[in-house]
């Protein structure tokens, strides 16, 4: 029984923690349209001629695009696989006198 509460506390806090990086995802996405906005009016407001705004989209978002790849791609599991793999590993390699 407490095994069983011990393991539903566990994916409560993973749960917990995938939502925290997902909240942490959706802040970054509202900044990046903000300051993306913010530079393209700035960018046809003094200088139209030259679309340099576009420089602004790109670096902000690679970034943006690595963290939705993180935040999105690599499931709760994959931590704890490896986690687990290690902790495998020092057990195999740990010798006892």
């Amino acid at each position: 029984m407490e095994n069983e509460c011990q393991e539903n506390e566990e994916r409560y806090l993973k749960a917990r923690k995938k939502l925290e990086k997902i909240k942490a995802f959706w802040g970054h996405l509202i900044l990046y349209f903000s300051m993306i906005s913010i530079v393209i009016l700035i960018n046809l407001e003094y200088n139209p001629e030259f679309q340099w705004f576009w420089y602004s989209v790109i670096g902000g978002g690679i970034p943006l695009l690595i963290h939705a790849l993180k935040v999105f791609t690599f499931n709760a599991n994959w931590e704890e696989e490896k986690v687990h793999a290690i902790l495998k590993k020092e057990a195999n390699n740990q010798t006892w006198k």
